[in-house]
């Protein structure tokens, strides 16, 4: 049965088990264990500051933070969420990186071990650094938000073993019900989240799910959530989704969402999207890109919709747009957008 768990506002986030008094302890956390004898790249003490800045007004310079010891975090974070919400930041900041260095990726395996955290984030994180994009591709799509997919459509599991990762997201067998019930989104009324919704299929040329070729039926549940978060399909625009996505959940899976559009809209290069291929950006980089990323995760963390799970967009798709972001808490924009990189696309 469909969950509709908009009427309920929990305090569901990213870093929902650290308390402002542990703050300061997990931000040397992760210089302990990411930043050695410097920063490999400029953007991760960039996103580190933004993130932090925007989730818990804690503004450091992540450049000259002291690092903390493991023993010190051990005995500030006796919790296994909390433990693991530090060592998923940990990958967050290594997965910044062009090309995974073993010397991060054996200072993150040794913090997480020490620290009691074993979780498939890891072990995408170090297929990938072992050059095995395919498997690493196909654990992500399983474990995170598309694994779900098989509640939605009995006939999944068939799918995803006959054309492997590519069925998580692209519609693989004609279902015309489906075409047909989002081609009827053209008949809500002006300003409805279902008229938005088909707009932003036309304006970009997209195929519907149930259409081969189209996004699967999984896959197009994040659509609605471009609309009503008024993010862009631009890689900058799907980095923002995933972000937000995460801060709207407690399921441990969110942060793959989010790592699965860091992978392949910023990190095209390390691992292609199944829907879309490679991309070479790196938008993250550019500049307000760690600005943009953590006001995503701000904006997720207001919301009072689980984005991440199950729920009938259709059934409110005549519904004013604007009325359903006031019900659902969908905050404003934060940073401005960048005419320079955000296009219609």
């Amino acid at each position: 049965m469909t969950r509709q768990l908009w009427y309920v506002y929990y305090r569901r986030m990213f870093f929902k088990h650290i308390n402002p008094s542990q703050v300061p302890m997990m931000a040397g956390a992760v210089v302990g264990a990411c930043r050695a004898n410097g920063w490999a790249l400029d953007v991760q003490p960039k996103l580190l500051g933004a993130i932090f800045s925007a989730l818990f007004n804690f503004d450091e310079d992540f450049r000259t933070l002291p690092a903390a010891t493991i023993d010190a975090v051990a005995a500030t974070f006796p919790n296994a969420e909390e433990r693991r919400e530090i060592v998923d930041l940990m990958l967050t900041c290594e997965l910044c990186l062009h090309e995974i260095p073993a010397q991060l990726s054996s200072s993150i395996d040794r913090w997480a071990a020490r620290l009691g955290v074993s979780t498939i984030d890891l072990t995408v994180a170090r297929e990938l650094a072992q050059g095995a994009q395919a498997r690493a591709q196909f654990d992500l799509y399983r474990n995170g938000f598309w694994g779900a997919c098989t509640e939605i459509d009995p006939a999944f599991s068939a799918l995803i073993e006959a054309n492997g990762a590519r069925a998580f997201a692209l519609t693989i067998t004609a279902d015309p019900l489906e075409s047909a019930r989002w081609a009827a989104l053209e008949q809500c009324p002006p300003g409805s989240l279902g008229r938005g919704v088909w707009d932003f299929y036309q304006e970009r040329n997209f195929t519907y799910p149930g259409v081969p070729g189209g996004v699967s039926k999984g896959e197009s549940h994040h659509d609605w959530v471009h609309v009503l978060a008024d993010y862009g399909t631009t890689p900058m625009g799907e980095v923002e989704v995933g972000a937000f996505r995460m801060t709207t959940t407690d399921d441990p899976g969110a942060a793959l969402t989010f790592i699965a559009g860091q992978l392949a809209f910023y990190q095209g290069g390390i691992m292609p999207s199944a829907l879309t291929g490679l991309h070479g950006d790196h938008v993250v980089e550019q500049p307000g890109g760690p600005e943009r990323v953590a006001d995503a995760l701000r904006r997720g963390r207001e919301c009072r919709l689980d984005t991440y799970h199950e729920f009938d967009f259709f059934a409110v798709a005549s519904e004013p747009l604007e009325a359903l972001r006031h019900r659902w808490n969908f905050v404003p924009k934060g940073v401005p957008d960048s005419s320079a990189w955000d296009l219609k696309t």
